[in-house]
């Protein structure tokens, strides 16, 4: 039993990334029926960065969670006027993709010309 307890959160994390992973295979296999592949690749890009981005739980840097428990937690406890650190995060990451989507469609755009 030590050997649980000292790897617990180990374990959460293991359990939330198959968890994680699972969604995203449903997640592809819904969108798939998306023809265009712009709107296609932004919905599965969107599950990705909402499930897989990390955050600082709490105030030391010791220990993450994803992005969103996070900020669903400073929302529900401390209210809008809270920093919401886990927002920063997930907008920063989905400038990111958005960002990465726009060139790969530029590219995709250009080798069809």
């Amino acid at each position: 039993m030590s050997f649980i307890d000292d790897n617990q959160y180990m374990f959460a994390w293991l359990t939330y990334f198959c968890a994680a992973v699972g969604c995203c295979v449903f997640w592809w296999k819904v969108t798939s029926f998306v023809k265009n592949a712009g709107w296609r690749d932004l919905l599965r890009g969107f599950a990705v960065v909402v499930l897989f981005t990390p955050w600082y739980a709490g105030e030391s840097s010791e220990f993450y969670a994803p992005a969103i428990v996070v900020l669903l937690m400073d929302l529900l406890l401390e209210g809008t006027k809270s920093g919401m650190k886990g927002g920063v995060a997930l907008i920063f990451a989905l400038f990111s993709m958005l960002l990465i989507l726009t060139i790969r469609q530029i590219l995709r755009n250009r080798s069809r010309s």
